[in-house]
């Protein structure tokens, strides 16, 4: 874990403008990428099959080959079946469901910082959330099925994200 953490610590993150579920309402964007497969909706006939399902471009990109590595390592050493992996770098996640995902996700919190726990609201939005600790240790929940966020947190905080969809 020590070598991901640090690979992350030094990548420079692109920043991302999609995921407006995730973001404060004044927030742009926040930094991350997903790798592996993604859902399309170029190309695809959306009457008839919904959204293609094609590797997202970026798995090509020399830049992202080591960390893609490490993060497949990872996942396969806590045999954890996937067919993407979200990256995010020191952002605090609003209140959520995740859309397409299918299934458990796994996600595990890497760096030098103190609170950052997810927070899952297995009662229902309005009900008080569970608070997990994440740092250095796999989680794994249905995003799709139960709200979650961040927890307010301090310091350098990365999380992967394995999903499926």
């Amino acid at each position: 874990m020590e070598e991901i953490t640090n690979e992350l610590m030094k990548f420079q993150y692109p920043r991302n403008y999609q995921r407006k579920n995730i973001m404060d309402k004044e927030d742009k964007y926040y930094y991350g990428f997903v790798l592996g497969l993604v859902n399309s909706w170029a190309h695809s006939n959306v009457k008839e099959t919904g959204a293609d399902k094609r590797l997202c471009r970026r798995n090509s990109y020399k830049k992202y080959q080591n960390i893609l590595q490490l993060a497949e390592h990872l996942g396969q050493n806590h045999n954890i079946e996937y067919t993407s992996i979200q990256f995010n770098k020191n952002y605090q996640c609003k209140k959520h469901i995740d859309g397409r995902n299918i299934g458990e996700s796994s996600i595990i919190g890497l760096g030098n910082y103190t609170g950052g726990e997810l927070l899952v609201y297995y009662d229902g939005p309005d009900k008080p959330p569970t608070k997990i600790d994440i740092k250095g240790k796999f989680f794994k929940f249905n995003g799709s099925q139960y709200y979650h966020e961040t927890a307010p947190f301090e310091g350098e905080r990365h999380t992967l994200v394995y999903y499926s969809i």
